[in-house]
């Protein structure tokens, strides 16, 4: 089932960055979706994350894990479903977005500054403890590594802020997708 969300989330993302074209909005809505992984990150949570952070890990690559896995979890319902019925739906908002983006943006701006720095710390944290949610989030990076066609130049090397994630970035074959994956984890 991740497969095929995953194939859905590529359909998605192609679909994006189509109207990203056409429609300011969307591209100030990314923008302001990726200064999120940009704020400072605390002192606290950089040293607890580097105290519980497993040997392949850092913290771009645990948070683009645990939103992904969100992101695929989410798409997996629907696609169950009816996928057709779900890509249809999700064209519809595209197109017109600004409700939608209005409500995702506004729930983003409620987050207490360290939404980031928990979230991560978190996630590695249960990644040690539980070798199932290891391999969720294992399955969700080799999954997200498509993007990049094997080239993992989304992730870093030690505790630090996921800077590679950044607005300036949107180009690149990581942002894009953990952006979106961030709206679709958000927005569920």
């Amino acid at each position: 089932m991740e497969e095929e969300a995953h194939r859905t989330f590529e359909h998605l993302k192609t679909s994006v960055t189509n109207r990203m074209q056409t429609d300011p909005g969307l591209q100030a809505a990314l923008d302001t979706i990726a200064a999120l992984p940009q704020a400072t990150i605390s002192d606290f949570y950089l040293a607890a994350f580097e105290d519980v952070r497993q040997p392949d890990s850092d913290i771009t690559r645990t948070y683009v894990s645990v939103l992904y896995a969100r992101a695929l979890q989410h798409l997996g319902r629907h696609v169950e479903r009816d996928r057709s019925t779900f890509l249809a739906t999700a064209q519809r908002l595209f197109e017109d977005s600004r409700a939608t983006l209005a409500g995702t943006l506004g729930y983003l701006e409620a987050l207490h500054p360290d939404f980031v720095g928990h979230l991560i710390l978190e996630a590695e944290a249960r990644r040690a403890e539980n070798p199932f949610f290891q391999e969720r989030l294992e399955h969700a990076a080799e999954l997200f590594d498509r993007y990049g066609d094997g080239e993992p130049d989304w992730m870093g090397t030690k505790a630090q802020p996921p800077t590679v994630m950044g607005a300036e970035n949107l180009g690149s074959s990581a942002a894009l997708p953990a952006h979106m994956a961030m709206a679709m984890t958000l927005h569920a």
